[in-house]
């Protein structure tokens, strides 16, 4: 199998009526025909949109023909890259914030753990005068 070749996609009953042929930015296949755009059927890929050579056969009975050129066709979805990076911005904002509040709760902690530590270095200077005055 080549590099562009795709073992897992049926071409099923739309290769024929429903693909496109000629269009802006479309691929020739190794035959150096035009290729058709079809509609993947399988269950993981269902409903992508692929190049592929218009001679392909179409059943299993059919004799092999054409190049079995394969190329997911990419779309420009402009609406759908915008509605992801608007998401990822809102994430992006809200992990700050959360790092903000990590910083803030981090130096009250580092703050707190100073006045416990002076505290206790208090306590012993109170109790080593409480003992030295006892001792006397």
């Amino acid at each position: 199998m080549t590099k562009n070749q795709c073992s897992s996609c049926s071409w099923g009953s739309s290769h024929g009526a429903s693909s496109s042929r000629g269009m802006v930015g479309s691929e020739m296949c190794y035959c150096g025909e035009l290729a058709v755009l079809t509609v993947a059927k399988t269950p993981k890929n269902q409903g992508k949109h692929f190049w592929g050579c218009p001679n392909y056969r179409r059943s299993r009975y059919e004799e092999v023909r054409g190049c079995n050129f394969f190329k997911w066709h990419i779309e420009d979805n402009g609406d759908e890259r915008d509605t992801t990076i608007g998401w990822q911005r809102r994430k992006i904002i809200n992990l700050e914030r959360s790092l903000l509040v990590c910083q803030k709760r981090e130096k009250i902690v580092d703050c707190n753990e100073v006045v416990m530590n002076e505290n206790e270095v208090v306590m012993n200077l109170v109790i080593f005068g409480y003992f030295k005055l006892v001792i006397l």
